[in-house]
């Protein structure tokens, strides 16, 4: 129930979203708090009585990319309407394509949260570890789709390959590595599913 007073002007979603798109492009440190009023166009009181203070508002920003963009992910390696095999190509592709088509190099907030904030942050890194397990599971059934005759262990360790693999690509696109070097790593894991 909202208290008595001057109503809210924004809806939090929007504003949520692009205080989530100032942390994944630009980290914690990179983001101050007189960015994310510019980015908002809402005042400091206004945006601490919404979201908290700037880490409050960094996991909120991370919840809201795992909501958003990790769930997307899971959502897509389980399309039943789609071989087991292009899911997890498509999957590990992503970070190409967004490289190659959008010249993008955010990466992913997930992976750029574990490198500036995880080690820094208990709540932060306990986001992340959720956001990489439900991306884990869901590569892992998607690999027992492609072949139900794989043992647990093989599951596991396969899945966790290509998740790691995920991760780096993610990374080094964010580091300018061009779009045809990523293409070899996630040539050559394909192989091995």
């Amino acid at each position: 129930m909202q208290q008595p007073g001057r109503p809210r002007e924004f809806v939090p979603d929007e504003i949520l979203y692009k205080i989530m798109l100032l942390f994944w492009e630009n980290g914690y440190e990179g983001t101050g708090l007189s960015d994310i009023m510019a980015a908002t166009g809402i005042g400091k009181a206004s945006l601490y009585s919404a979201f908290g203070n700037k880490q409050q508002m960094y996991l909120k920003a991370l919840a809201h990319y795992e909501a958003l963009v990790v769930e997307s992910a899971v959502k897509s390696l389980g399309a039943s309407d789609t071989r087991p095999s292009e899911r997890i190509e498509a999957f590990l592709s992503s970070p190409i394509r967004a490289v190659r088509d959008n010249a993008d190099h955010r990466g992913c907030f997930l992976c750029n949260a574990a490198a500036d904030r995880a080690s820094l942050d208990p709540e932060a890194d306990a986001l992340v570890l959720r956001g990489y397990e439900k991306l884990r599971r869901a590569i892992g059934k998607t690999l027992k789709d492609m072949n139900a005759a794989r043992s647990a262990a093989e599951l596991e360790q396969l899945s966790q390959l290509l998740l790691t693999v995920y991760s780096g690509l993610r990374i080094m696109a964010r580091s300018g590595m061009p779009y045809k070097q990523l293409e070899l790593a996630k040539d050559a894991v394909l192989t091995m599913t």
